[in-house]
């Protein structure tokens, strides 16, 4: 499992594979934890297949302060795909059907959410 870190000063999104002491803006910051509560109606993801991709997409609001800032799909091979958002994006991730792995997205103020693709 890949060990996210986010700089809620500056947007960076950092990765590694064991814990690691990342430093950003000045402020050292600790790998997000999975949240233990199940994504309610508004952090759900939809899943479309189009084209020989699986898209997932999210209607969660994206304002200044409320907003998905990253999604992340982590092949069971290991490799790792970042899309990062800013307030007012579209917030989506395309996958190649038929890859399973596991997809991360994270909400600057309810947490890191995981499941099994």
């Amino acid at each position: 499992m890949a060990n996210f870190y986010y700089c809620a000063e500056c947007g960076n999104v950092f990765t590694s594979e064991r814990k690691a002491s990342v430093n950003c803006c000045g402020q050292e910051w600790k790998a997000l934890e999975v949240s233990a509560n199940e994504p309610n109606e508004k952090h759900q993801l939809d899943e479309v297949k189009e084209n020989g991709k699986t898209i997932y997409k999210s209607h969660h609001v994206q304002d200044e302060g409320h907003y998905f800032p990253f999604m992340a799909f982590e092949s069971e091979c290991g490799c790792l795909k970042i899309k990062t958002f800013k307030p007012g994006d579209t917030v989506k991730i395309c996958v190649p059907e038929g890859k399973h792995g596991k997809l991360y997205w994270f909400c600057n103020l309810h947490g890191l959410y995981v499941k099994e693709v």
